[in-house]
């Protein structure tokens, strides 16, 4: 049954699911909040974002509508629609939500009715200063946004939200003001601490002034920022007591700046939960309400945010955009059929490019309201293939109502993320798998592994559709030396089989994302790595926050990373390579491993019997990434026709 069929009136007045003939969980984190007067259904919070799909003039869309609205009516207690530009040149991203104008008003209006059902809503208020710091504007500039803040609190209060929340955090213009690390002016917007948060606390003063004390006013802080010369928990914690007595009503405690992005949106290769001792320290200094953050995207983290008293509401933003059901699988004890976030940072690649923000592993995100309608009669359908791709087509296509066959020649499902899951930091991607694997199973798809199908055996089934999701295969590399030599391995071979020689040498012939994440496996078990990689871009697809932890982590490691470096020859273990110093000959080594792409595996496709309609997808059709995989097995479900 859609969420939206089976949602009724809770004991606060907000239309909910109980879920499927669930029991909600009794843990404190479900239980309300009283915030100036407002009720607050659960401890459950989506964190500010910006998903990059509003109007080019700021006003709200359809898409952002239901993107919110999907979660909001899945029971999050408290959504803050984030980084929401005040003035026009404080807008940083292409489809960013303004609140800047008159002219978006009724939009803004429709919109905190629409999720005002179901949820608490505030408007995150923010100025993007893009390429100028706090000493590049003269008084009368400060004066001018000043006033533009207090306009938009004016207009959210007059929309009819809950909230108004100030980002204050994450290189904006109230942070750049606060941090020594970015303000560097002499007069009373600078210098001592009580200079730096004078712009704030002007604000705060100015916004509550304008919009009376019914309005419920927060502060998100960048608690710390990790760099040499930012600012410090002691700092921040003052601030937020000096907040505190301006009459703000709740503080939500976030980390990190542009410099150090892998603090504030935590990828997999930081622990779950790293910022909840920002939380715990600034509920222990104030005594308004504080939302704790930082990569809570597992039930066990989410809940122990709360239950342990690290902060009184607990906030998730990649989760929820990886499960717009997050919080109400939480709350009702769901936990395993939550769709894991990867904190692969896919979402966040998309907003940096300027495009709309995407999930790895949700194909409905941009699309958030979208159920497919069920099949009009019987279709047999077979998938081959159980990677990424052919599980989410299987299982969509099973939903819909077709009878699935689901055939993979390994002897488990997963295809190549059964390699990808090896490396450190990406237990995930098997967390991923288990879900796919669930679902699929959960939706009445028939899983065959064990068996590679032939052209005989689509004959002898004769099925209605076919779906080939037969993968990719490691490139083998041509140059002299190595055919035929017994040192040579793919990359997938040496992740699937997991032995590495303790004191081994090896060379890594590619430096893009599995290359890198190879060597790093490498080297966490005892091997002595070289990578070489022919252009000088290292990582190509990983977001930078990955990528630069994965650079320190290999540096640490002492592998050594050779950008603009092309295999040329192999003689035995010793490498021959083009340098831009001039050839070099590297080695010797006792294993070259080969990581310089993948090629499509669709030799079933061709020659078949056009009768069975073939559909290719992922990387079956071209070698790209999870997301792709997955979206084009639900588009092929989608596409399918009785």
């Amino acid at each position: 049954m859609p969420l939206s069929e089976c949602l009724s009136f809770n004991e606060c007045g907000f239309l909910w699911s109980p879920g499927p003939g669930r029991k909600g969980v009794d843990m404190l984190i479900s239980s309300p909040l009283v915030i100036k007067g407002r009720v607050f259904p659960n401890r459950c919070s989506m964190s500010p974002m910006v998903p990059n799909c509003a109007g080019e003039d700021g006003s709200v869309t359809e898409a952002y509508r239901n993107f919110y609205l999907a979660r909001a009516r899945a029971r999050v207690g408290y959504i803050v629609l984030g980084g929401v530009y005040v003035h026009e040149n404080g807008k940083g991203f292409p489809r960013q939500l303004g609140i800047h104008s008159d002219a978006v008003k009724t939009g803004l209006s429709e919109l905190a009715q629409a999720l005002g059902k179901y949820s608490r809503v505030g408007v995150q208020l923010s100025f993007k200063s893009l390429q100028r710091l706090p000493e590049d504007f003269k008084e009368s500039e400060i004066a001018v946004c000043r006033k533009a803040f207090v306009e938009a609190a004016v207009r959210a209060r007059d929309c009819g939200f809950d909230a108004i929340e100030l980002h204050a955090c994450h290189d904006y213009w109230l942070n750049f003001f606060l941090s020594p690390h970015f303000n560097h002016r002499r007069d009373a917007y600078g210098g001592s601490l009580e200079n730096r948060s004078r712009l704030l606390r002007e604000i705060v003063r100015d916004i509550r002034s304008a919009v009376g004390d019914s309005m419920i006013l927060g502060v998100r802080l960048s608690m710390e920022e990790f760099v040499e010369d930012g600012l410090t928990l002691s700092e921040t914690l003052q601030v937020g007591t000096w907040l505190e007595k301006l009459g703000v009503d709740y503080l939500s405690a976030s980390g990190g700046i542009g410099k150090t992005q892998h603090r504030m949106s935590p990828p997999m290769e930081v622990p779950r939960g790293s910022l909840l001792y920002l939380a715990e320290a600034l509920k222990r200094s104030v005594s308004v309400p504080v939302i704790g953050v930082g990569r809570l995207d597992r039930p066990e983290v989410f809940r122990k945010a709360v239950e342990e008293g690290c902060a009184d509401i607990a906030g998730v933003g990649r989760s929820l955009i990886a499960d717009p059901e997050y919080v109400a699988k939480v709350l009702d004890g769901r936990d395993e059929d939550i769709r894991p976030c990867l904190a692969c940072n896919y979402c966040l690649l998309c907003l940096h490019r300027g495009e709309d923000v995407r999930c790895a592993v949700n194909p409905l995100v941009g699309r958030d309201l979208y159920r497919p309608v069920p099949l009009r009669g019987r279709l047999n359908v077979l998938v081959v293939g159980a990677g990424p791709a052919g599980l989410a087509a299987a299982a969509a296509a099973a939903e819909r109502g077709a009878a699935v066959r689901l055939v993979e020649k390994d002897a488990v499902p997963g295809g190549m993320l059964n390699a990808g899951k090896v490396p450190p930091h990406k237990e995930p991607i098997q967390e991923f798998i288990d879900y796919l694997v669930k679902r699929a199973a959960a939706c009445g798809v028939e899983i065959v592994t064990g068996h590679a199908v032939e052209a005989s055996d689509i004959r002898a089934l004769a099925p209605d559709r076919v779906i080939v999701a037969t993968g990719s295969a490691s490139i083998a590399l041509r140059a002299d030396g190595l055919e035929g030599n017994e040192r040579v391995v793919l990359v997938e071979s040496l992740l699937r089989s997991g032995r590495i020689s303790t004191g081994g040498r090896y060379i890594v012939v590619g430096g893009g994302a599995a290359g890198l994440e190879t060597a790093e496996f490498i080297a966490e078990n005892g091997g002595s790595v070289t990578v070489i990689e022919m252009t000088e871009t290292l990582g190509r697809g990983l977001h930078a926050t990955r990528l630069n932890l994965m650079l320190e982590n290999l540096a640490r490691l002492n592998v050594a990373v050779m950008p603009n470096t092309r295999l040329v020859s192999v003689d035995g273990g010793a490498v021959r390579a083009e340098t831009p110093g001039g050839p070099v000959v590297l080695g010797p080594f006792d294993t070259i491993v080969m990581a310089v792409g993948y090629r499509s595996e669709a030799t079933l496709s061709r020659g078949l019997d056009p009768r069975f309609a073939a559909t290719v997808i992922g990387d079956a059709l071209q070698p790209r990434s999870i997301y792709e995989a997955v979206k084009e097995g639900f588009d092929a479900a989608v596409a399918l026709k009785a």
